[in-house]
């Protein structure tokens, strides 16, 4: 797989900012892969760790050891891309998000397993299966086809400033943008939005007719916010 999907002759040229360990991008993530089936449409993949960048100190050593963990899958994406070329963020993000999102993935069934837990209980399960994250990156660095020694920028915060920088270049139009969080968008270059978020993956007719209203919002310079106030439901990145 290559970082772009086939968008063709005047293809929208579509940015999105991720984290591997995020179920909810990876659920756009495979929902633009299945818009460019049936819209032009062209996908890059950019990493981004701001909202564990900006993570505060936690009243307990499970939340401790969660901040220290877990921005390491997405530290080896900035690797790749220093080391390796942009074009290389694509392939491995899929590769390791699949690993952890997917049907007996490391993070399969999480949101359920968490539900009703107290923050102490909730970090705590969240750090154990952190803390097997290495031999996942690891099987995703041999599936890109990237060196093995990629996986030791896990635990090296040396990578924290490109993620900084690589959130940075979300464009932003000179307004000031409250973007913590991942998917975020960006089509031909205008305003990075956060979102859609989505409880599962549309596909075929459907995943078009939402990129053309996904389109139709962030291309009106009117547009601001569009939310759903009620409970979030566990995403399903299998569904």
């Amino acid at each position: 797989m290559t970082e772009r999907a086939e968008g063709g002759a005047g293809a929208r040229e579509v940015t999105l900012w991720v984290d591997p360990v995020c179920a909810w991008t990876w659920i756009t993530y495979r929902w633009l892969r299945e818009a460019a089936e049936v819209r032009p449409l062209s996908l890059t993949v950019r990493p981004t760790g701001l909202g564990y960048l900006r993570m505060e100190s936690g009243p307990d050593a499970a939340h401790e050891r969660f901040r220290e963990l877990s921005p390491g899958p997405v530290r080896v994406l900035a690797a790749a891309a220093a080391g390796h070329g942009d074009e290389m963020v694509g392939p491995l993000y899929e590769a390791i998000a699949r690993r952890f999102h997917t049907a007996g993935g490391l993070y399969a069934g999480l949101h359920e397993r968490v539900r009703g837990l107290d923050h102490a209980a909730k970090r705590a399960v969240q750090t154990e299966l952190l803390e097997r994250a290495r031999a996942v990156v690891g099987e995703a660095l041999a599936e890109a086809g990237l060196p093995a020694g990629l996986e030791a920028a896990m635990a090296s915060p040396e990578w924290d400033e490109k993620l900084r920088a690589a959130h940075e270049s979300i464009p932003r139009d000179g307004r000031e943008l409250e973007v913590v969080g991942v998917p975020v968008i960006s089509v031909d270059g205008r305003v990075g939005v956060f979102g859609p978020v989505l409880s599962s993956v549309p596909s075929g007719a459907r995943a078009g007719a939402l990129w053309d209203g996904f389109t139709a919002l962030v291309e009106e310079d009117a547009f601001l916010e569009l939310r759903r106030v009620t409970p979030r439901p566990a995403p399903d990145p299998t569904a």
